[in-house]
């Protein structure tokens, strides 16, 4: 069964194909890829895939952290009209035509993905290719909205200083993109952060098959830091401050952030976090739960708070029932007495 590729009139295509021609070359959508893309439910649906939707709104669009990079710079296989159904998957680590900042070379996100590809994240010739395919990609993390640039008033008026000086919006676009990740932390983003991590590491079948510690998510919440970030305090540590966002290592490797060689200066390296923190510290546990196996004094200590908790409100709890029934009696003696 042929693809049933939705598409409006022949007006709309003719319009696309004119006004690509005629659009300025300094937009970025310069070719007018969201004439089309942001019609609702523009797709295709095949019998095996289902309805693959390739809408692309313009408020998203023009909201997103790729506001400036043309379509086609990502997309280098297109270049035909209509496109052909299959199409080649993006590779992020393509330069594309914005320079770097005080440089003349093409922007890429090779670091990010050199360290993606030795991650714990990354290809694994040892695993199968559905293995490999259940790992996190680019997208999968980076498709969230708290990736988003934020949109600030104060941060607009103040990059208005650098373009007295600083013709265009290089300098000044550099310092708002900046500062709107750095300057605005906040528990609500981190939240995001901890629920996009646990969106994997919390699916107990998903992470089976890694051989991956299922108490991950579970003992985060349980410690300090979760319950603060749940009590909405801004400064305090989510999943990419300890295990970094791209180079994200297994806690054997030497070079890892989490490695116990490295662990100390990880928890220091933070305004926000414990600055000055002793080696003792920084090896406590942080996500086990503990059990009578791993951590026997820490499970008994606990488990007898608890008891002692419940044996306190049990026998107050009583206490009060009984002073309430001598308080009844009394009261039943005094009109049986009348």
């Amino acid at each position: 069964m042929p693809a049933t590729i939705y598409r409006h009139s022949i007006l709309v295509l003719l319009l696309v194909m004119l006004t690509a021609l005629s659009a300025p070359a300094q937009q970025a959508d310069a070719e007018n890829c969201n004439l089309c893309h942001s019609l609702a439910m523009m797709g295709i649906a095949t019998p095996s895939e289902g309805l693959r939707s390739f809408e692309v709104t313009a408020n998203a669009y023009s909201h997103s952290t790729h506001r400036n990079v043309i379509c086609r710079d990502c997309h280098t296989d297109i270049n035909v009209f209509p496109h052909p159904v299959e199409v080649a998957k993006v590779e992020c680590s393509k330069a594309c035509h914005i320079t770097k900042p005080f440089a003349l070379t093409g922007y890429s996100h090779t670091e990010q993905t050199d360290a993606h590809a030795i991650s714990a994240h990354g290809f694994n010739s040892e695993y199968s290719v559905e293995k490999n395919q259940a790992k996190p990609d680019c997208k999968y993390c980076h498709s969230n909205t708290f990736r988003n640039v934020v949109n600030d008033e104060a941060l607009q008026e103040n990059s208005q200083h650098c373009v007295r000086c600083h013709e265009g919006e290089g300098l000044a676009g550099v310092i708002l993109h900046v500062s709107s990740h750095s300057g605005h932390r906040t528990a609500e983003a981190s939240i995001n952060v901890v629920e996009l991590c646990s969106s994997c590491h919390a699916d107990q079948g998903h992470m089976k098959q890694f051989d991956v510690n299922l108490t991950q998510v579970g003992g985060y919440e349980r410690h300090f830091h979760g319950k603060a970030l749940k009590r909405g305090l801004n400064e305090v540590a989510n999943c990419m401050d300890c295990h970094r966002n791209h180079l994200n290592l297994s806690a054997e490797d030497p070079n890892s952030s989490i490695h116990p060689n490295n662990i100390q200066q990880t928890c220091s390296a933070n305004s926000y976090c414990h600055s000055g923190v002793s080696s003792t510290f920084a090896a406590s546990a942080i996500h086990s739960e503990p059990t009578t196996q791993n951590n026997p004094i820490l499970f008994y200590v606990e488990w007898g708070f608890i008891i002692l908790t419940a044996a306190t409100m049990a026998l107050l709890f009583a206490h009060i029932f009984l002073d309430f029934g001598r308080w009844v009696g009394d009261i039943w003696m005094r009109r049986k007495e009348k």
